[in-house]
């Protein structure tokens, strides 16, 4: 009976075993094909910051060209009391564009917000990149939006009124409009400015937002020790 009882013993115990040692495996490759996940939508969420970082540094390069231009007229008449001539079609141009925007939206972030990836990151992380999304870059479309309404502003109210809508045409015919409201060019050109000037210190401080959290995005992805 003793035997029995040893045997049977031993062979139920080798099955609790195996059956331990293989739920251990199960919850342990649950685990690794998890962080994977974990990892590939962190990298996910990396490259769509990216993305938006790199629509914004091409932003800045546009509006620095802009702001360049305005600041060369704005000087020259200040110093001068006359118009400059050396990009007169591109400032024009400037003064009635309406066209410029920032796309503040994100499905991707839309997505994994609801994910349990939220609930994995950091507090600190998930407030940073809420903030980036929630805040910076609606407010980023916001100042884009306003942008666009100073440039329907000065077409109407200047550039068509002047007849200064056509500039298929000569330089000097178009420098002749200006001379006749040259102040009220400057002004415009001065609003126009200002504006870009916003609009850029907004846009480099959201790409150094971007740039620190890419950064902590990263190191969180780093294999743990």
């Amino acid at each position: 009976m003793k035997k029995y009882l040893l045997k049977y013993s031993l062979e139920f115990l080798v099955i609790v075993m195996g059956i331990s040692v293989s739920f251990w495996l199960n919850n342990w490759s649950e685990s690794i094909k998890e962080n994977n996940i974990e990892k590939d939508l962190v990298n996910i969420l990396i490259r769509d910051i990216e993305n938006k970082k790199n629509e914004n540094k091409n932003d800045i390069g546009v509006i620095n060209r802009g702001i360049e231009r305005a600041e060369r007229v704005i000087n020259t008449w200040e110093t001068t009391k006359k118009i400059d001539t050396t990009d007169l079609k591109r400032v024009l141009r400037l003064l009635g564009s309406d066209t410029p925007y920032f796309n503040a939206i994100s499905p991707i972030y839309n997505s994994l917000s609801n994910t349990k990836l939220w609930n994995n990151l950091p507090y600190e992380l998930v407030n940073e990149i809420n903030d980036l999304y929630r805040m910076r870059y609606q407010e980023l479309k916001l100042r884009f939006e306003k942008f666009r309404e100073i440039g329907t502003y000065c077409k109407l109210h200047f550039l068509l009124p002047n007849d200064l809508i056509d500039l298929n045409r000569d330089t000097e015919v178009i420098y002749e409009i200006i001379n006749t409201v040259d102040k009220e060019y400057v002004l415009n050109v001065k609003l126009l400015s200002h504006s870009a000037k916003g609009l850029r210190s907004l846009t480099k401080a959201i790409i150094v937002a971007s740039e620190s959290i890419i950064e902590n995005l990263k190191n969180y992805n780093k294999p743990k020790p």
